[in-house]
C-alpha cells in the first residue's frame, strides 16, 4: 500500500539529533516499501553507511516498530538477516462528520483496513457533544471487533465540514450542523476518546486522501471539489494542504453564481453556490423545472435526491437532463475560474453528488471548450471514503512524528 507522502530524507539537517531522527524516518519508510528486506538491503537504498543503519535500526527495534524475521537466502555467502515492519505496533482511526452521516475507518500502521462503522446521527446527536460521544462508540466499537485494546490506538483524525483552526482544533463555523460555532472540537474528542488527536476540514482531508490512494497519486498541484450536502474545495500545491490566512481557503462554498445578487457572507448561512449546485439546490431546482413543465409529473419523482435526477437524464428524462445541465454549466464556471487564479493539473469531484459520472462528464465538455485553463478532470477515486483515507493519512504522519521524536 502506498504511504502518505513524506519529506525526502535530507543530507545535512541542522542538528545531530535532526539527522537520527531523519535516518530512522527514512529507513522506516525503505523498510515499509520493501518489507522485508535486510540491514543490506536498507544501506543499498538509503545510501547510508552500514553502522548507521545498524545503529538506527536498533533504535526502530526497541521501539518494536521493527521485527526480527530470521535469516533469508543467502547468495554464496551468510544469509542475511530479514527484518520487517511491524504495522500491528499501533493503529488510527479517522471520522468523517457529514450533514447526514457519521462515518469512521480504523487501519493498521501500513494503512490497511481493519473495521468501518457508519450512523445517522439523530437530531441530539448532531450537537458538538453529540457527535464527540458518537465518535467514542464508534471507536469502542472498531475495537472490540478487531480486539484492540484502547492503549494500541494512537491517533484519531476527524474531518468537520467547515472552516476548521488546525492548529487550535477548533471548528470556527459548520453551517450544515447546528450550532457549531468555535467548537473545540480537538479537546472535546480527546476527553472523550482517551487517545491524542487532530482536526481538519474534510474536504481538505478528501484532497489528502485522493494524493495517497485516490485519481490525484503524483499529483502536486490539485484542487478537489465536493459536491454533496455542502460545496467545498480542497486545495493542494506543491504537494501540500493549503489553508489560507484565516484558514477559509477552499471555502467555495460562498461563490458568486452568475445572474445572481450575492447578498453578505454569514458563516452561519451556507453560501450561494452551495444553495445553487449542493444537493438540496439541485432537488430545489428539479421541483422548479417539475412546475414549468408540461409533462404529467408523478407523485414520487418529486422526492428525487440530486443522484437520482443525474440518473434519470442518464436515462433521457428532458427535465432531469435539463436539471444537469444547468449543474453543470455552473460548476464549469467555477472549474475554470479556479483554473485561472491557481493553473492546477487536475480537478477531482467528489461527495455524494460530485462523483456522480453524469455530471462529472457534462462538466469536462464545458470545460474542455477552453483553449487554456482547463485542467484534467476526475471523478473521486475514493469516492464517499476520500475524506476517511485522508485522514488515515494524516493520522499516519503523526504517529510516525510521535514515535520517532
Amino acid at each position: 500500500m502506498r504511504r502518505p507522502a513524506q519529506p525526502k530524507l535530507r543530507s545535512i539537517p541542522a542538528r545531530p539529533c535532526d539527522l537520527k531522527q531523519a535516518n530512522a524516518r527514512g529507513l522506516l519508510q525503505l523498510l515499509q516499501a520493501h518489507n522485508p528486506c535486510s540491514k543490506a538491503d536498507l544501506v543499498r537504498y538509503s545510501g547510508l553507511s552500514a553502522p548507521t543503519v545498524s545503529s538506527r535500526i536498533a533504535r526502530l527495534e526497541e521501539l518494536g516498530l521493527v521485527e526480527r524475521l530470521g535469516d533469508g537466502r543467502s547468495s554464496g555467502g551468510r544469509p542475511p538477516g530479514m527484518l520487517r515492519f511491524n504495522a500491528t505496533y499501533g493503529y488510527v482511526a479517522s471520522a468523517d462528520i457529514g450533514g447526514t452521516r457519521l462515518r469512521m475507518m480504523m487501519t493498521d500502521l501500513d494503512g490497511a483496513v481493519m473495521a468501518r462503522w457508519s450512523v445517522m446521527p439523530g437530531t441530539k446527536q448532531k450537537t458538538p457533544d453529540g457527535v464527540c460521544g458518537l465518535i467514542a462508540e464508534g471507536l469502542e466499537t472498531m475495537r472490540r471487533q478487531c480486539q484492540i485494546p484502547l492503549h494500541k490506538v494512537l491517533h484519531l483524525v476527524a474531518g468537520a465540514p467547515g472552516i476548521t483552526n488546525v492548529t487550535e482544533g477548533v471548528v470556527l463555523s459548520a453551517p450544515n450542523l447546528e450550532g457549531w460555532k468555535n467548537v473545540p472540537l480537538r479537546s472535546l474528542l480527546e476527553k472523550q476518546t482517551k487517545i491524542s488527536c487532530s482536526i481538519e476540514n474534510d474536504t481538505n482531508l478528501a484532497a489528502l486522501g485522493e494524493h495517497w490512494q485516490g485519481v490525484a497519486q503524483g499529483v502536486d498541484d490539485f484542487v478537489f471539489i465536493a459536491l454533496g450536502t455542502g460545496v467545498g474545495a480542497g486545495i493542494f500545491l506543491r504537494g501540500h494542504l493549503y489553508h489560507g490566512a484565516q484558514w477559509s481557503a477552499g471555502e467555495i462554498g460562498y461563490f458568486g453564481v452568475n445572474g445572481r445578487e450575492r447578498g453578505p457572507m454569514r458563516t452561519s448561512e451556507s453560501g450561494q453556490l452551495e444553495r445553487a449546485i449542493g444537493g438540496r439546490g439541485i432537488e430545489a431546482e428539479w421541483l422548479r423545472v417539475l412546475r414549468a413543465s408540461p409533462l404529467p409529473v408523478e407523485k414520487e419523482m418529486t422526492s428525487l435526491k440530486a443522484t437520482q435526477i443525474f440518473d434519470l437524464a442518464k436515462e433521457g428524462d428532458s427535465r432531469a437532463i435539463e436539471v444537469l445541465r444547468s449543474t453543470a454549466r455552473i460548476l464549469a464556471n467555477v472549474v475554470t475560474d479556479i483554473s485561472l487564479l491557481l493553473n492546477m493539473d487536475m480537478v477531482v469531484l467528489g461527495g455524494g453528488v460530485g462523483i456522480h459520472q453524469s455530471l462529472c462528464r457534462e462538466t469536462d465538455n464545458l470545460v474542455q471548450r477552453h483553449e487554456f485553463a482547463r485542467p484534467v478532470l476526475r471523478s473521486s477515486g475514493l469516492g464517499t471514503e476520500a475524506q476517511l483515507y485522508g485522514a488515515i493519512a494524516m493520522g499516519l504522519r503523526q504517529v510516525e512524528a510521535q514515535l520517532l521524536a
